[in-house]
C-alpha cells in the first residue's frame, strides 16, 4: 500500500484543481493499494469533493489545517519561523512521521525545500536537496537537475548532484552506467565559472561516476547526456524556456492548421502522429519534480498545474514510493563516494 500526503492548498489554481487531479489519477490508474492524506481547510475540500461526482472518497482522509497556509510568496526563512500547522508543514510531518510514503506539493518551492529539509531530514553525506526531472529528448529520457531548489551551488554540491542524478537514472531508467554531464556555456574545457571548473575537476576524478564532461543548452534536447548537472537557477530557467517554447510551437501549429481546408485534412490524416507527437512535448505530462537528497520522497508539483498535471505528479509520486527508491538511492550514493 502507497499512502499519498497531498497539500492541497498548494498551487495556484486552489482546492478544486488538486481534488480533481487526484481523482484523474485514481480515473486514470484505478490504484486498489494507493490511499490520499488531503491537508488543508476542510470546508473547502469538502466543497470541493461535492461537486465531483464519482470522486473517491473512500480512498481519502481529510486532515483540517485551518486557515494556516504558505502563500506563494512567502520567503523560505518565514515559512520556517511561521510555517509549523499549516497544510505544507503537515503533510510533510506525515510523512517524517512514517504515516504516509510520499508528500506531494504545487506549493512555494523555496518553503516546500527549507520544510523538507528540516523535518524530513537529509541522507548522509548529502548537504542539500536538488529538484530533479525526467525529461525527454531525440534518445529517450534524460535526468535533470538541480531545477530550482538552489539557485547557487558550490562546486562539491554539484558533485553531489551528480551522484544523485546517476542513482536515479540507474533505478527509474533502468540504466546501468549513466553518462553524467555539466550544463555550461560550451563544451571547451576552459570554459564556465570556477565552480564548473573546480566540480568538473571532482567528477573526472571519480572513478564511480561516468562523467563525460561539460554539454551546452542544445544538447539537452539531443540527449547527449543522460543525467544533466546544473544549479537550481540555470536549471530552472532552462526547464521553463523549454516549456515555453513548446507550448509556443504547439501554439504555432494550430494557428497554421487553421488557415486552410488542406492544412486541415493533412491534420485529420495524421491526427495519431500529431495527438503523440503533442503528448510527448506536453510539460504537463511530465510534472512532478522529486526533492532528492532527502530521508523520504517529497514530490514537487508545478505551481501552475492543473488537475491533468497534479495527476501526473502523484502518478510520479507512486512510482518513486513503490520503487523502494530511498533504500536503493542510499546504496547507490554510498558506492559512489559523495563527499559532504
Amino acid at each position: 500500500m502507497v499512502r499519498v500526503a497531498v497539500d492541497m492548498m498548494g498551487g495556484d489554481l486552489g482546492v478544486d484543481s488538486n481534488v480533481a487531479g487526484i481523482q484523474r489519477f485514481v480515473l486514470d490508474n484505478h490504484p486498489d493499494d494507493v490511499f490520499f492524506d488531503l491537508f488543508g481547510k476542510i470546508t473547502p475540500i469538502e466543497a470541493a469533493i461535492a461537486n465531483i461526482p464519482g470522486f473517491p472518497s473512500d480512498l481519502c482522509t481529510i486532515h483540517d489545517t485551518g486557515d494556516r497556509m504558505i502563500s506563494s510568496e512567502e520567503r523560505p526563512s518565514i515559512a520556517l519561523k511561521k510555517g509549523g500547522g499549516t497544510s505544507m508543514f503537515e503533510a510533510i510531518s506525515h510523512v517524517a512521521l512514517d504515516r504516509a510514503d510520499v508528500v506531494v506539493s504545487s506549493g512555494n518551492t523555496g518553503a516546500f525545500m527549507a520544510l523538507a529539509k528540516i523535518i524530513i531530514g537529509m541522507i548522509s553525506n548529502i548537504s542539500r536537496p536538488a529538484l530533479v526531472s525526467v525529461i525527454p529528448n531525440i534518445r529517450g529520457r534524460s535526468v535533470m537537475l538541480d531545477l530550482g531548489a538552489n539557485t547557487d551551488c558550490s562546486a562539491t554540491q554539484l558533485a553531489q548532484f551528480a551522484a544523485m542524478g546517476t542513482a536515479v537514472a540507474k533505478i527509474i531508467l533502468d540504466i546501468p552506467n549513466p553518462s553524467v554531464a555539466l550544463l555550461n556555456i560550451g563544451t571547451e574545457r576552459s570554459k564556465g565559472t570556477d565552480t564548473l571548473d573546480e566540480a568538473y575537476k571532482i567528477l573526472e576524478n571519480n572513478v564511480n561516476i561516468n562523467f563525460v564532461g561539460f554539454i551546452e543548452g542544445t544538447d539537452i534536447s539531443k540527449g547527449t547526456s543522460d543525467v544533466i548537472v546544473t544549479d537550481g537557477f540555470s536549471g530552472n530557467i532552462s526547464l521553463k524556456t523549454m516549456e515555453g517554447t513548446i507550448r509556443y510551437l504547439l501554439h504555432l501549429a494550430k494557428e497554421e492548421i487553421s488557415k486552410s481546408l488542406l492544412c486541415k485534412i493533412g491534420c485529420f490524416l495524421c491526427r495519431r502522429m500529431l495527438a503523440s507527437v503533442r503528448d510527448s512535448l506536453d510539460p504537463s505530462r511530465h510534472n512532478g519534480a522529486p526533492l532528492l537528497g532527502l530521508k523520504k520522497i517529497a514530490i514537487k508539483s508545478h505551481g501552475g498545474a492543473d488537475a491533468f498535471g497534479l495527476a501526473n505528479a502523484i502518478s510520479a509520486a507512486v512510482t518513486f514510493a513503490r520503487s523502494n527508491f530511498i533504500p536503493n538511492m542510499t546504496e547507490i550514493l554510498a558506492s559512489l563516494k559523495t563527499a559532504p
